[in-house]
């Protein structure tokens, strides 16, 4: 699959998630996320990941969190109204107009914001969540490139599951390719190039490691998954583990 990259503010999320994830201080925002995984039962290695799915709550809990802060006079990095319009227009190239149809309440801000989200639901339906999710997708895109987040976002996740683990399962080929292609066919830990044994070796030799292993609530999703040669994935045996070392683009 591909992604039309838009950018739109996509920096300004990624910052607030890689800062915030694994702090004492958002310990018990982040923890509104996770706890929404206690009340389902996981699929495994599901297509929409579980960090897509932190993405999208992200971005949406933002914006709301700044039209409340407008609200009560504190505050604020950006209007939330004018951000999400923007959004629209360069995803969806729709241009929605609010001088005639739409009433701004000058006293609630968060219910004027609320207002405007079933103002652009009715102009197309699910259209705030289908933006939302198109700024979600290029977060996790970023983020899925950065292991030292995974490892802390793994970790938080990992509290839903570690009384009940989840078992191994067969790894889907799209989650190896993508591994593959985001850890450049070489072992994490020493750098070791895997390319050209990848094809030769059998599945079970083949070492993809869960960054969070499943024994401590590590989860089956593509970002929980990273790319080892057999001496280092020993070494690692069942500790929570990753490397902040990447091979130069040039």
């Amino acid at each position: 699959m591909m992604i039309d990259m838009k950018y739109f503010n996509v920096y300004y999320f990624c910052h607030l998630a890689n800062e915030s994830m694994g702090k004492f201080e958002y310990a018990s925002t982040n923890a509104e996320f996770t706890e929404q995984q206690f009340q389902i039962e996981p699929e495994e290695f599901p297509r929409i990941s579980v960090l897509r799915e932190y993405c999208s709550w992200l971005v949406d809990r933002v914006f709301y969190e700044q039209a409340s802060l407008i609200s009560n006079d504190q505050a604020y990095d950006f209007n939330p109204i004018s951000w999400i319009n923007q959004a629209i227009t360069k995803y969806k190239q729709i241009v929605i107009s609010t001088e005639n149809e739409f009433k701004f309440d000058e006293d609630d801000y968060l219910e004027t914001y609320n207002n405007y989200l079933e103002y652009i639901n009715k102009y197309e339906d699910g259209l705030f969540y289908s933006v939302i999710y198109d700024i979600a997708t290029e977060v996790e895109y970023i983020l899925f490139q950065n292991r030292d987040f995974l490892l802390r976002f793994n970790e938080q996740q990992a509290v839903a599951f570690e009384d009940n683990p989840r078992t191994r399962v067969y790894i889907p080929e799209w989650v190896k390719r993508a591994v593959l292609f985001r850890d450049k066919g070489c072992c994490v830990f020493c750098k070791k190039d895997l390319t050209g044994l990848y094809t030769l070796l059998e599945d079970n030799e083949k070492q993809f490691d869960h960054i969070v292993p499943l024994h401590d609530g590590g989860i089956n999703d593509v970002c929980n998954i990273q790319l080892s040669c057999k001496e280092c994935n020993l070494k690692k045996s069942d500790s929570s583990k990753t490397s902040t070392l990447y091979r130069s683009s040039y």
